[in-house]
């Protein structure tokens, strides 16, 4: 078959796949623009879970009408000039491409006026055609985006029911709300107005969003240092939610995914608050934009830092100031340091100020299962599986281990076990295995968190697809921290493997300096020493 360049109309709407996945992806770029725009005030209403209509007005700086011919061409932006600009970003938008991929994909009109106008602007864009006409109107912007996905049924076949989308969509505007008290927030859904939030000051606004009873039992955390700040509110140690839903976080404005700062605002609570039971936070982290890449994803919803380590030290300091006053649990000591009478020691545990680890020795393994290693400390006996097994799931947790196969692997999996994987591609996508759908029950595996597969796909997918029906509706952090937890478990070396010394040292060196280097991500012990004294004591030496 013949290469030839697609049309424009077919690359616009692949284009629009990579940024628009759904209406909350809709609803997000628009109130990202209006946020850029200096709105103080916020209106998103949808109909159909966005389906039908998805509206967003505000009354920001509005667009001037010689720029209106422009709203609809991709990469057209005034947010950035030059390919410097990009090294620094403080605005949540600066492609230019969402106006043009949402147009791609859905009926658009566009109102408009931008401050000293006498009358506004009005846009309408359907199946690649526009038109432009003078129109009354505030100052600011509305977008109306209808019959989304109308020429794109693949796309509509792969969404939600209604119920869920406008969730989805209400959960986008609560973030941003929490994000911005500033801004006044109103979402109507279906003609019910389900949030509506004025301007108010941060507590104020958690207390809107969130219910004024979790509001009182928040504590503020403040810590600041270099070109790091970070800011919030955190829940005191007796109030606790089952899952992650409500811990939001925020750089530079910008909500972003929990990952390891869901980890590190946990770990002070350990010793303080219930089994099982997850704070409640919003935290906002202020980092020079020179260290922020915002441009590592199609929709925003990750960025990549200069300084992370400093960024979770941060985070970690100002919790663990906030908690201080608070007692520990006598009744609940998991995560608390195990050896009474020893120092924490840095061989075996990371030291938040230089990050740095003892020397240690390999001195073999025992019963093919325990790698035993010497350290100034002691005798260190650490479980081969479940450290291994802490290090992938971090890796893969945080988004680093991304591995191109080859070629595509080819998989045709069972009905029950293909709709799972469906419904949780973007989850899956996040830890780093890629599946495009290939006709009914099949799938391309085009990427995955390890170089090969540690056992055959088919079966790996399978017992993938067996976790997501064992979890059941679970928040997204909490199903992706499950499934990062079973890909790990998958991936690491097994009990019985015969280990050469330097994939033992390589296990040791990478789980002391891991961000939990005590346990396996199912909480059991990985690892415990035995101190010189100890050794002494029990052969009597000394006596």
């Amino acid at each position: 078959m013949p290469i030839k360049i697609l049309p424009q109309e077919v690359i616009s709407r692949i284009a629009a796949g990579e940024v628009i996945e759904r209406p909350a992806s809709v609803v997000k770029e628009l109130v990202e623009n209006s946020i850029d725009a200096g709105a103080t005030a916020i209106s998103v209403e949808v109909r159909d879970g966005g389906l039908s209509l998805i509206r967003v007005a505000d009354n920001g700086s509005g667009i001037p009408r010689e720029d209106v011919p422009l709203l609809l061409e991709r990469f057209a932006t005034s947010k950035i000039s030059s390919s410097e600009d990009l090294k620094a970003i403080r605005t949540l938008g600066f492609r230019g491409e969402a106006l043009a991929s949402i147009a791609a994909v859905a009926r658009v009109e566009i109102l408009t006026r931008a401050k000293g106008e006498e009358v506004g602007t009005r846009l309408r864009a359907e199946e690649g055609s526009k038109t432009i006409e003078t129109a009354a109107s505030p100052q600011g912007t509305q977008v109306t985006v209808r019959n989304l996905f109308y020429n794109v049924p693949a796309r509509r076949k792969f969404l939600k029911s209604p119920f869920r989308e406008t969730e989805l969509i209400r959960n986008t505007v609560i973030r941003y709300a929490l994000s911005y008290p500033n801004i006044a927030f109103r979402f109507v859904s279906d003609g019910k107005e389900r949030l509506l939030a004025p301007a108010a000051r941060p507590l104020e606004r958690i207390a809107q969003v969130l219910g004024r009873d979790v509001a009182s039992e928040m504590v503020g955390i403040s810590w600041e240092g270099g070109d790091i700040k970070v800011r919030g509110f955190i829940s005191r140690p007796p109030i606790g939610r089952s899952g992650r839903d409500w811990q939001f976080f925020f750089i530079n404005g910008r909500p972003v995914r929990a990952g390891l700062l869901a980890v590190t605002l946990e770990r002070p609570y350990s010793g303080k608050i219930a089994p099982g039971r997850r704070p409640v936070a919003v935290v906002w982290i202020e980092v020079d934009p020179n260290l922020v890449d915002v441009n590592v994803h199609p929709r925003k919803a990750e960025v990549r830092l200069a300084q992370e380590r400093a960024v979770y030290f941060a985070l970690g300091r100002a919790v663990e100031e906030a908690l201080s006053t608070f007692p520990q649990r006598e009744e609940y000591v998991q995560g608390a340091w195990p050896f009474e009478g020893i120092p924490y020691l840095s061989a075996v545990k990371e030291e938040r100020e230089d990050y740095s680890t003892s020397t240690f020795s390999i001195l073999g393994q025992a019963d093919y299962t325990y790698i035993v290693a010497w350290a100034p400390e002691g005798l260190i006996v650490a479980d081969q599986h479940a450290a291994h097994e802490q290090v992938i799931f971090e890796r893969i947790l945080e988004g680093k281990e991304r591995y191109l196969l080859e070629s595509p692997i080819y998989l045709e999996l069972p009905p029950a076990e293909a709709e799972l994987l469906e419904e949780n591609l973007e989850v899956l996508e996040e830890l780093g295995l890629e599946l495009e759908p290939f006709g009914k029950g099949t799938f391309l595996v085009r990427m995955a968190p390890f170089p090969s597969f540690p056992i055959p796909p088919s079966e790996f997918m399978e017992k993938i697809a067996e976790e997501i029906r064992g979890a059941g509706r679970l928040p997204e952090e909490e199903m992706k921290e499950r499934l990062a937890m079973r890909m790990a478990c998958l991936a690491a070396v097994k009990m019985g493997d015969i280990l050469p010394a330097e994939k033992m040292r390589e296990i040791l060196t990478e789980f002391f300096n891991s961000w939990s280097p005590s346990t396996c991500p199912h909480g059991r012990p990985a690892f415990f020493i035995l101190s010189r004294e100890e050794i002494e004591r029990r052969l009597l030496r000394g006596r």
